[in-house]
């Protein structure tokens, strides 16, 4: 969202570093302000901090119903991947 990315100096949208880097800053203020509940974090990343207010959770909106199951299910495999990788070797 414009409003968003202004705030975190985000002057170019299609900048692939100034994109990234406003976005991991956003998601951190959001663990941050949801003391690290992934679920709320999600929803709030795609519907707004006003949004989860205003529900006192997950909107019922079905885009953001359907973002907060994607991205625990790959929060889930991701997690799950790594936990099987072999340890690295050095040396």
């Amino acid at each position: 969202m414009p409003a968003v990315a202004r705030a975190y100096g985000v002057s170019d949208p299609y900048s692939s570093s100034q994109s990234i880097d406003g976005a991991a800053r956003h998601i951190k203020m959001l663990m941050q302000a949801y003391n690290g509940d992934l679920v709320l974090v999600a929803a709030a990343y795609n519907a707004g901090m006003g949004a989860v207010a205003r529900y006192k959770g997950v909107p019922p909106y079905a885009e953001t119903e359907d973002y907060v199951d994607k991205v625990q299910a790959l929060y889930e495999r991701y997690r799950s991947a790594l936990a099987k990788k072999p340890p690295e070797r050095h040396g």
